[in-house]
């Protein structure tokens, strides 16, 4: 397996990074505490920001459930009682006529092989 290693741009910037750590740990440790910390801050704030906002594995599942809740609780309505059993039935609506004629195509006629 091919292990792959950084390029050495990157590892300039993280000795520089280590060597600045070690100076400001010896020359003012209460200033180094203070910026880590609230460096630290900073990071669980945008972290749990992004935590909060963002579904979860089941965030599909979870809307799902939620329209299959809301679609079958309108259909499971209590039954009413129906009180017009002994009224005469309504009007029924009439069926309207429309307007369509056929059409006769030339679909069983056999073509005349001959005439091309």
């Amino acid at each position: 397996m091919h292990r792959r290693s950084f390029h050495p741009v990157i590892w300039v910037i993280i000795v520089l990074a280590v060597v600045g750590l070690v100076s400001q740990l010896f020359t003012s440790p209460r200033n180094l505490f203070t910026q880590l910390l609230m460096a630290g801050l900073v990071i669980a704030v945008i972290y749990f920001i992004f935590q909060r906002f963002r579904p979860g594995e089941n965030g599909k599942y979870k809307k799902a459930v939620k329209q299959s809740k809301r679609r079958y609780s309108q259909s499971a309505a209590p039954v009413r009682k129906n009180t017009s059993s002994n009224k005469p039935a309504a009007f029924k609506k009439r069926r309207r006529e429309h307007n369509l004629t056929v059409i006769e195509g030339k679909k069983n006629k056999k073509k005349n092989r001959a005439s091309f």
